[in-house]
């Protein structure tokens, strides 16, 4: 195996015809009053991988690797990247799939085919259909006791907009009647 990104093998026989990687490094640029521009660094760049490898029938079937790829990016989940050798190169999204065809069979079928992958680093493994979880117990969630004496987290209605729509205390309208306010109160402007 020459690598695998998440659960997807890249075989050594259908290894990378081309792999190649950059990084970048981030500078502000401040003008300064008759004199040239300074410079100061940011933070570096994310880390871009791209991969061309052909799938080929003879030693895999290219329609399914194709089709496990396109799921990988529809996850839009980071995936670990990790070489042959061991060598854990870190977390990445596919950021895009490019093909072209090299063989068809008569009916369509694929018989070999190339893709293009460009990997883009994540920082963090992230999974973006979990939700939220903070590190810390948001206001709003109380510890309450159920009936079967378990403790449990119970939101506490109209306490914290993160659980949902405030109730209004007040009337939403206005509702003043004639002796609200008192003559005495009432002046003239100038």
């Amino acid at each position: 195996m020459f690598a695998i990104l998440g659960d997807i093998p890249f075989q050594v026989v259908g290894s990378p015809e081309s792999l190649s990687d950059s990084r970048g490094y981030d500078y502000a640029e401040h003008r300064v009053i008759q004199d040239r521009p300074v410079l100061q660094w940011l933070a570096d760049d994310l880390e871009t991988i791209e991969l061309e490898m052909l799938l080929h029938q003879s030693f895999t079937n290219p329609t399914v690797n194709l089709l496990l790829l396109l799921q990988a990016a529809e996850t839009h989940a980071a995936l670990p990247l990790v070489f042959g050798n061991g060598y854990f190169r870190g977390y990445f999204v596919i950021v895009k799939i490019a093909t072209l065809s090299k063989q068809l069979s008569g009916s369509g079928d694929l018989f070999a085919i190339t893709v293009r992958l460009s990997l883009r680093e994540s920082p963090v493994s992230f999974d973006p259909a979990a939700p939220a979880i903070p590190p810390f117990v948001p206001i709003g969630i109380v510890a309450a006791t159920s009936s079967t004496a378990t403790a449990q987290a119970v939101p506490a209605s109209g306490v914290s907009a993160l659980l949902g729509p405030i109730t209004p205390a007040a009337p939403l309208a206005p509702s003043l009647r004639p002796n609200d306010v008192s003559i005495s109160a009432i002046v003239r402007s100038a």
